[in-house]
C-alpha cells in the first residue's frame, strides 16, 4: 500500500488538484469517536488527505481534521471527545418515544452546545482557511437533496449536516433549511469519486456485521427503516467502484449495546478502533510486499 505525506508547500486556501488521496467520514452520533481511533491509525502510517469529505459526525471530524491533519491534530481531536457528554447532543428525559413524534417542538434540542464546542474547538472560520480542503453535506427541506459546502462560515455548515432530524433544528443559511446529510449521502463516497480522487478512505463507524434485531414497537421498525435506508447508498457505492479508483473502506468495530447520548464510552471505542485500523493497514502493507 502506498502512503503520502502531507505536502508542507502547500500555502492556506490552495488546493490539490484530483488524482490523489481522499478522506471520507460518514454519520454516526456517538460513534464518531470510533473515526478518531481510525484517524490516528492512518495518520501514523503517514497516510493524510489532500481532501476531506465529512457528513454529520463526520463533517465535524473532518472539519477539526482539516486544520491540522498531524498527529497533534488527532490528539487535540481526541481530547475534544474527552470533553464530549449528552448535553451536547442528546440530553436524557427531554422526551420519548410517542411523545418525541407528536409534541409540538422544532426539535428535541437547540445546537447551542454543539456551536459552543465548535466555536472553542475550530481555529479557523471559514471553509477555504484550512491548509487542505474540506467539504461538507446537508440535506436541503426544499429541494430533498444533498447540498455541499465548499466556502464561507464552517461552522453552520457543521451544524447543517450535523442536523439529526427530530434532535436538533433545522439550519437556515442563506435562507434555506438545511437537515443532517445523512438522511441521501450518509458516506459520500461518491463526492471524493467526483473530485477526481483516486485513492480514497472510508470511515464509516457503522461497517460491522452484527444480526438486526427483531422490532419490537412501532418506532423501534421506524428508526431501523431508516437506518437501513441510510446505508443502502453506502453498500452500493462500495461494492461498485469506479475504475481506477483504490477504495479502501476501514472496518469499524461493534460498539455493544450503547444509548445515543453517550459518551462515557468514547476512550474504548478510539482505542478499539485504532488497533483495528492498525490491523488492517498492516495487513494491506504486507500483501503489497508480498509478505
Amino acid at each position: 500500500m502506498t502512503v503520502r505525506q502531507l505536502r508542507p508547500e502547500w500555502g492556506k486556501g490552495e488546493r490539490p488538484s484530483g488524482g490523489s488521496t481522499a478522506f471520507v467520514l460518514g454519520g454516526g452520533g456517538n460513534l464518531g469517536a470510533i473515526q478518531v481511533g481510525m484517524l490516528r491509525a492512518l495518520v501514523q502510517r503517514g497516510i493524510v488527505p489532500d481532501a476531506l469529505f465529512g457528513c454529520s459526525v463526520g463533517a465535524i471530524n473532518a472539519a477539526a481534521l482539516a486544520a491540522d491533519p498531524t498527529t497533534t491534530g488527532v490528539e487535540q481531536l481526541t481530547e475534544i471527545w474527552s470533553q464530549l457528554d449528552s448535553e451536547v447532543v442528546c440530553p436524557p428525559g427531554r422526551l420519548s418515544g410517542l411523545l418525541l413524534l407528536t409534541r409540538k417542538y422544532r426539535s428535541l434540542q437547540s445546537n447551542d452546545a454543539l456551536r459552543r464546542l465548535l466555536e472553542t474547538s475550530l481555529s479557523y472560520r471559514d471553509i477555504e482557511q484550512t491548509p487542505i480542503p474540506v467539504e461538507v453535506v446537508a440535506t436541503s427541506l426544499r429541494t430533498g437533496r444533498d447540498h455541499w459546502f465548499t466556502k464561507g462560515p464552517i461552522i453552520p455548515a457543521v451544524l447543517a449536516s450535523a442536523a439529526l432530524p427530530a434532535v436538533f433544528p433545522p439550519v437556515e443559511i442563506d435562507g434555506e433549511r438545511f437537515i443532517d446529510g445523512a438522511v441521501v449521502d450518509n458516506v459520500p463516497i461518491s463526492r471524493a469519486v467526483k473530485g477526481g480522487f483516486t485513492r480514497i478512505y472510508v470511515l464509516h463507524v457503522g461497517n460491522f456485521d452484527r444480526p438486526r434485531p427483531e422490532p419490537k414497537r412501532p418506532i423501534d421498525a421506524l428508526l431501523q427503516s431508516f437506518s437501513i435506508a441510510r446505508n443502502y447508498r453506502f453498500q452500493a457505492e462500495r461494492d461498485a467502484p469506479p475504475e481506477g479508483v483504490e477504495l479502501n473502506v476501514l472496518p469499524s468495530i461493534d460498539p455493544g449495546p450503547i444509548k445515543p447520548n453517550d459518551f462515557g464510552k468514547s476512550k474504548g471505542l478510539i482505542e478499539r478502533a485504532y488497533a483495528a485500523t492498525s490491523a488492517f493497514l498492516e495487513g494491506g502493507r504486507r500483501l503489497a510486499a508480498g509478505v
